[in-house]
């Protein structure tokens, strides 16, 4: 198979191509070989690959969903034995010490992680620029960024290094990244994807592990294969009442559905991010649905504060141990950002992680009540377009943790509020700016309803499918179907 002919094709697409023996496992691997030959070293995306799964891919495909297609996965502990540095000078030749569960999921279904991908540094700063790894490049602009902190995925999966990448989401991680990428990128509930065998659902319920795509189907099925809590989980969501490739192929019709392009934070929103949401907003209208101007009702900066303190919380009870287990001093492995949030966690009483639970629980009443009175809320993803390499540079000096917020913000506005309050979210390749950059629009259901927010995004790609690339927006100016 041709390197060109690799990169034009969906996850979905090259399994049809494995189960009919015209490409092989082995075939693919050595085009994910090529494309990163032919790309990376412009984009810093892929950090390493594993030579020794790519020289056990087999010549014939497995009798599985996705037949042996080899992926990524994020510099996260995800696979037994690999590595787990996490974009940090902390964790260097830290390893996952065992299979996340979803993945073992995963990998039934006919996965095979193939090498990873940069994060920002223990998933905390706003842009993929590690002390570790350095900057991870846009494959659209390698001026740009990525976000963070699965940045190495997405830039990844939009240069056509793979169909599909695993990434994690705490407070916009997964959707960001996509929206800046041009792809597909969705927040499960919390619960959907379970965190065993360690955490329900980690970073306090505020962090879910999923995929990075380039279409709906690879998302719904992905989805299928993955979800489901697994034995001594502390709660189980519901399980939805068929398969997520079903659902999407269902057109939702009159959806009731909440416009809202008012930045909750105060951070200004870019011009052209309110046109494109604005005029996501008038597709679904002409598609039928009902969209009416409005927005959640909630507290802001409490909500705001209370992530600092469960997000530094969370810091500072992890990170000495990585220090211990790897006889290194936090103060001269972290980076700045990273240390910041540390340092001011080792201040937090127990009283204030619990007084922020309860914002939590109060925004999240807020937030139901709100999506009770409609389908969808729509947002942007980001209130900012790509920004350019350094803008957030994490390791600067002098940085303390309302620093760290305050970078994060022009993202996490309308991101973060759904890690707190469990919604599912997706961030779809709806706009572009007047110079090609991609522009991710938000579409948050009710919790527990993916499979809405799947159908409704199948029914917009449906409109877009037919233009070359990913929802009709062409190539990125670095992808491997170039070479």
């Amino acid at each position: 198979m041709r390197l060109d002919e690799y990169a034009a094709h969906d996850g979905i697409s090259l399994a049809s191509l494995l189960a009919k023996g015209k490409v092989t496992p082995r075939e693919l691997g050595r085009c994910v070989e090529q494309a990163v030959a032919a790309v990376n070293p412009a984009l810093n995306a892929v950090i390493e690959l594993y030579p020794d799964a790519l020289e056990s891919l087999p010549e014939r495909a497995s009798a599985t969903p996705f037949g042996g297609i080899p992926t990524l996965t994020k510099d996260f502990p995800v696979e037994a034995g690999r590595p787990a540095e996490f974009g940090s000078r902390l964790a260097q030749g830290f390893s996952a010490g065992h299979d996340a569960v979803y993945w073992t999921r995963l990998r039934k279904g006919g996965l095979v992680n193939a090498g990873r991908t940069a994060s920002s540094e223990f998933g905390v700063p706003a842009t993929t620029e590690s002390p570790l790894y350095g900057a991870t490049r846009n494959p659209w602009n390698p001026e740009r960024g990525v976000a963070g902190s699965s940045g190495g995925a997405a830039a990844a999966v939009a240069a056509g290094i793979v169909p599909f990448a695993q990434g994690s989401d705490g407070g916009g991680s997964i959707r960001n990244p996509a929206a800046f990428c041009g792809l597909i990128g969705l927040k499960p509930s919390r619960g959907r994807v379970t965190g065993a065998p360690n955490a329900n659902a980690p970073l306090l319920g505020l962090a879910t592990a999923f995929m990075l795509t380039r279409s709906v189907r690879d998302t719904a099925v992905l989805l299928d294969l993955c979800h489901g809590p697994d034995a001594g989980d502390g709660y189980e969501i519901a399980a939805p009442a068929g398969t997520y490739r079903d659902a999407m192929q269902r057109p939702p019709r009159g959806l009731r559905i909440a416009l809202c392009t008012k930045s909750w934070s105060g951070v200004q929103l870019d011009p052209e991010v309110a046109a494109a949401t604005r005029s996501a907003a008038e597709r679904f209208a002409a598609l039928g649905h009902h969209v009416d101007e409005a927005s959640p009702d909630f507290d802001y900066p409490a909500f705001l504060h209370a992530q600092k303190v469960i997000w530094a919380a969370d810091a500072a009870a992890h990170m000495p141990a990585m220090a211990r287990y790897m006889n290194r001093s936090l103060e001269e492995a972290l980076g700045t950002s990273v240390y910041a949030l540390y340092r001011w966690g080792l201040c937090i009483s127990g009283a204030q992680l619990i007084d922020a639970l309860a914002v939590y629980d109060r925004v999240t009443r807020q937030v139901g009540r709100f999506l009770a009175g409609y389908d969808l809320l729509l947002t942007p993803t980001s209130t900012i377009l790509p920004e350019p390499i350094g803008t957030f540079d994490p390791n600067r000096a002098g940085i303390d943790a309302d620093g760290v917020f305050d970078d994060l913000a022009p993202k996490e506005t309308f991101t973060a509020l759904f890690n707190a309050t469990g919604q599912p979210a997706i961030s779809l390749p709806l706009g572009r700016s007047w110079d090609g950059l991609p522009i991710g629009i938000q579409l948050v259901a009710r919790f527990g309803r993916e499979d809405l927010l799947l159908a409704a995004a199948r029914q917009m790609e449906e409109e877009l499918e037919s233009a070359p690339g990913i929802w009709g927006q062409g190539r990125p100016a670095i992808h491997a179907g170039n070479f």
